[in-house]
């Protein structure tokens, strides 16, 4: 290969790395492995991980809320709620009662050791976010959440 064509390759390269990184989607998938992986690292002392955090929350922060309301609201698939909420349940965080007007559903409401682990929980990642975020200033974390909720609130994908 020529030396020229070695310059062209470097170069067009050099352009692609460019554009990547001008890319916002790009930069927002890099920041949030960047924070999943602290979560999870936060997380694998105490046995748990982000997914079922966000569990755990919903149902301490909704009590009486179902699984596909919990679905709906963090985006997941049914079919991946399922093991989450067996694994929960088995460590005694919630319990399921049966909805009064339709006895299918089954609304969850969490126990006192649900609560207590899931602010354990919530107090370690959030512990390691501020390791993570510490270039932010507060006023540019809040910015940050308020910019990154309008993203997904306004037009996230709707599952469930």
């Amino acid at each position: 290969m020529s030396l020229t064509n070695q310059n062209d390759q470097v170069e067009t390269r050099e352009v692609c790395v460019r554009r990547l990184d001008d890319l916002i989607g790009y930069n927002l998938r890099r920041a949030s492995v960047f924070d999943l992986l602290g979560a999870v690292a936060a997380l694998e002392a105490v046995n748990a991980r982000p997914v079922a955090m966000s569990v755990l929350l919903s149902i301490i922060e909704t009590p009486g809320i179902s699984a596909a309301e919990i679905c709906r609201a963090l985006g997941m698939q049914r079919a991946n709620i399922v093991p989450v909420l067996a694994e929960l349940e088995q460590r005694g965080f919630f319990l399921r009662e049966s909805d009064r007007s339709d006895q299918r559903v089954q609304r969850l409401f969490a126990t006192v050791k649900g609560e207590e682990e899931g602010a354990r929980w919530l107090a370690l990642v959030a512990e390691r976010e501020n390791e993570t975020f510490h270039r932010l200033t507060p006023a540019e974390r809040r910015q940050l959440r308020s910019l990154l909720a309008r993203i997904w609130q306004e037009s996230g994908p709707k599952q469930g």
